[in-house]
């Protein structure tokens, strides 16, 4: 029989053997913000920007990382599935972080209120349908008597997957118009937007940013705004409540997100930078330049809104049987 020994450490051994190490002050070393988009979309322009301002303030580099696939799903499961230890979070918006659950409730592979906890939404903004210059409409009423002309090919419109606001909000506007249109999915708003503008489909929604030197330079066409508030840089362009379509509410968020488990001092820590470097002169110019609203909600706030969001998407997605009944 083999008998294993215990060796005690006792006051006079621990003395011996030197000098307990402490636990290093957070953060010790780099911290990683993953962005489950692509480089060069919003959510990864405004996560970078933050990066940027968040260095001095933590005193660590800050380092973005985009890991993408199936609606945001892929790199927000990498969060979710890593050491709650600060070092790596989470920056999604609205699209990945709800609406992802809602399409792919069995494949989405977390819960947004359980797995997380919000540091803080820090921008906020509405989408915007966009018509390619080739598309023979001039708004939204143009759009609606092109696509009820069964005489013609149906219009191809462009989304980031399956739960995106693209994909709902045009379903939404598809069924509450009557309308047949095809749905051709992205990777994320980047590369749609560059099909949108060669013509590849013809219509698309985007942040106003992405699209904005596109419409300047004629080759995208505003018809209509996603959501209840007209947005001050298109005044002419009307919004989708104006023609009926009031829930739910497609208004996209951003937001830096945790691990459930990350340490509370370290969430509040973290809270704190998030909130300073939000309100630097830099990321305001971002947020501005790209059409959003600068806002800051944290701690219950933010989470009441992830939790309305994803009751009014829920709702949204099983009215959808019904309405094709």
């Amino acid at each position: 029989m083999t008998i294993r020994r215990r060796t005690l450490l006792t006051a006079a051994t621990l003395a011996l053997a030197g000098p307990v190490r402490a636990e290093a002050a957070w953060p010790a070393r780099p911290v990683r913000i993953v962005v489950p988009w692509p480089a060069g979309g919003p959510t990864d322009t405004y996560a970078r920007a933050v990066a940027r301002e968040l260095v001095p303030l933590l005193g660590q580099p800050v380092v973005v990382e985009n890991r993408t696939g199936a609606t945001g799903t892929v790199g927000i499961q990498h969060v979710a599935r890593g050491a709650a230890d600060g070092y790596t979070l989470l920056v999604a918006n609205t699209t990945a972080f709800i609406g992802s659950v809602v399409a792919l409730p069995e494949t989405a592979g977390f819960d947004p209120l359980a797995d997380f906890v919000p540091i803080g939404i820090f921008t906020e903004s509405s989408t915007v349908l966009w018509a390619t210059a080739s598309l023979p409409v001039r708004d939204f009423d143009g759009l609606l008597a092109r696509a009820r002309d069964t005489r013609l090919p149906r219009i191809a419109f462009g989304t980031t997957g399956s739960g995106s606001v693209s994909e709902q909000a045009v379903e939404q506007i598809a069924r509450h118009f009557r309308l047949e249109m095809i749905n051709v999915p992205y990777r994320g708003t980047a590369p749609q937007v560059t099909d949108l503008v060669a013509g590849h489909v013809q219509i698309g929604s985007a942040d106003l940013g992405t699209a904005l030197p596109h419409y300047r330079d004629g080759r995208l066409k505003p018809l209509v705004v996603i959501g209840r508030q007209r947005m001050a840089e298109l005044p002419e362009v009307p919004t989708t409540a104006e023609f009926g379509i009031t829930e739910p509410d497609f208004t996209i968020w951003n937001a830096m997100i945790a691990p459930v488990g990350v340490p509370a001092a370290v969430v509040a820590r973290l809270r704190a930078d998030l909130q300073t470097a939000a309100a630097t002169e830099a990321v305001r110019a971002v947020t501005d330049r790209n059409g959003n609203r600068a806002i800051f909600q944290a701690g219950d706030e933010a989470r009441a809104r992830f939790a309305r969001d994803l009751a009014e998407r829920r709702a949204f997605a099983a009215s959808i049987p019904a309405r094709g009944s």
